[in-house]
C-alpha cells in the first residue's frame, strides 16, 4: 500500500485530462469540443451551442489503479449556458469521485463567465476517506476578430478532504490567449501557477485538414511532455482519442465519445482566399433581404441557421434592428455580438 500511495504522490500534480483534447490544459479549454472542457475552465461551458452529452475513458501514466472515467452534459439558452460532470478514478482499495455543476453567462463585448461547485469524495482502504467541496472561475473574452483570451482560477475556495488540511482541489491561476487565423486552424499558449508545483506553460496547434477530421498537438514544461489528440465527427456524434507523454512516468491514453453538435467553431481572423474567390459577397448584408446561400457566408452561420433565419423573417415580417436577431432560435447572445459586424437592415 505505502507504494500505491507513493504512485499516487507522483502522479498527483500531473494533469489527468478528463478529454483527451485537454492535454494543453488552459490553452486547450480556450477552444473546447465538449462539455469535459469545464474541468479545466467553467467559461468554456458557454461557448458551445445546443444540447450535448460526452463520455471519455483514459489511463493516466500508464497506472492502471488510476484508470478514470467521465461523462458531461450540457446545454444553452439565449444567454446562459449550464453544464453538468462525474468522474470516477480508482480501483483495488482506491477510489475518488466527483461532481460538478457548472453555470456560464455571455456578457457584453464578446465576454463569456462561468463558474463551477464541485463535490469530492476520496477513499482509501487503511487511510479513511473524505469529502470536501470546491469552487472553480473562468472567463473567456474575444477583444478582436480571431483572437480569444481566457482566464480561470481553480480551487479558488477547496475544504480538506482529510485532517491535513491540504485542499481537495490545489489552489491554481491560469491565463491564456490563442488565435484562429483561418477557419479550422487554432493556436494558442497559456501559463498557469500551481499551489505546490508552481508555474507551467503549455502551446496548443490544432489544425483540420478535411472536414470533420481534426489533429492537435500540445507542449508543456515543465518537465517536457507532448500530447496528440485526433477528432473526428460524424454529423452530430464525434470520438476523440489522445496520447500524452511524460519524461519519468509512462504515456497516458484517452478516448471520448460525444452526441451532440456543440463544438465551439471560432470565428478566424480572414477566410481563406479559395472561398473568397468563390464566394465574393459584400458585407454588412442586409438581413432581410439577404439569401440563405448569402446568409452561410457569414462566419457562425451554417446552411441549418441560413434556414432557420430566413424562415423567421418570412412567418414574422422584416426585423427593425440587428438586435431583434436574438429572438431567432440559436442565436443566443454570443452568436449575436459575432454576426453583428457582417449584418444591417
Amino acid at each position: 500500500m505505502t507504494g500505491f500511495i507513493l504512485m499516487i504522490a507522483t502522479a498527483a500534480f500531473e494533469p489527468q485530462s478528463e478529454s483527451p483534447w485537454l492535454s494543453g490544459g488552459i490553452a486547450s479549454a480556450l477552444f473546447p469540443r465538449t462539455h469535459l472542457a469545464v474541468s479545466v475552465n467553467p467559461a468554456s461551458a458557454g461557448l458551445l451551442d445546443g444540447i450535448a452529452v460526452s463520455a471519455s475513458a483514459s489511463r493516466p501514466f500508464g497506472f492502471r489503479d488510476l484508470d478514470r472515467t467521465a461523462i458531461a452534459a450540457g446545454c444553452s439558452t439565449d444567454k446562459f449556458a449550464f453544464a453538468g460532470m462525474l468522474n470516477y478514478s480508482g480501483r483495488n482499495g482506491y477510489g475518488e469521485a466527483t461532481a460538478t455543476g457548472t453555470a456560464a453567462v455571455a456578457l457584453r463585448l464578446g465576454i463569456v463567465a462561468g463558474v463551477s461547485m464541485s463535490c469530492h469524495r476520496i477513499q482509501i482502504e487503511g487511510f479513511g476517506s473524505g469529502t470536501a467541496v470546491s469552487t472553480d472561475i473562468g472567463l473567456i473574452a474575444r477583444p478582436f476578430r480571431g483572437f480569444y483570451f481566457g482566464g480561470a482560477a481553480r480551487g479558488l475556495y477547496s475544504s480538506a478532504l482529510t485532517e491535513t488540511g491540504m485542499g481537495a482541489v490545489p489552489r491554481t491561476v491560469s491565463c491564456a490567449m490563442g488565435v484562429c487565423p483561418v477557419n479550422g486552424v487554432t493556436v494558442s499558449a497559456g501559463t498557469s501557477v500551481h499551489q505546490y508545483s508552481g508555474e507551467e506553460y503549455s502551446i496548443v496547434a490544432s489544425v483540420e485538414p478535411y472536414p470533420g477530421v481534426s489533429l492537435s498537438l500540445s507542449f508543456l514544461k515543465p518537465p517536457v511532455r507532448l500530447g496528440m489528440g485526433l477528432h473526428v465527427s460524424v454529423s452530430t456524434v464525434s470520438m476523440q482519442y489522445g496520447y500524452a507523454t511524460h519524461p519519468e512516468l509512462a504515456g497516458g491514453h484517452a478516448v471520448s465519445l460525444a452526441y451532440g453538435s456543440t463544438a465551439f467553431r471560432p470565428e478566424p481572423m480572414q477566410t481563406t482566399r479559395k472561398q473568397d474567390e468563390e464566394e465574393p459577397v459584400s458585407f454588412p448584408l442586409n438581413i432581410n433581404t439577404a439569401t440563405e446561400e448569402e446568409l452561410v457566408n457569414i462566419p457562425g452561420i451554417g446552411p441549418s441557421k441560413a434556414s432557420t433565419i430566413r424562415n423567421y423573417i418570412e412567418t414574422f415580417g422584416p426585423l427593425q434592428s440587428v438586435d431583434q436577431m436574438i429572438d431567432i432560435p440559436g442565436v443566443g447572445a454570443t452568436t449575436l455580438e459575432n454576426l453583428r459586424p457582417y449584418l444591417t437592415v
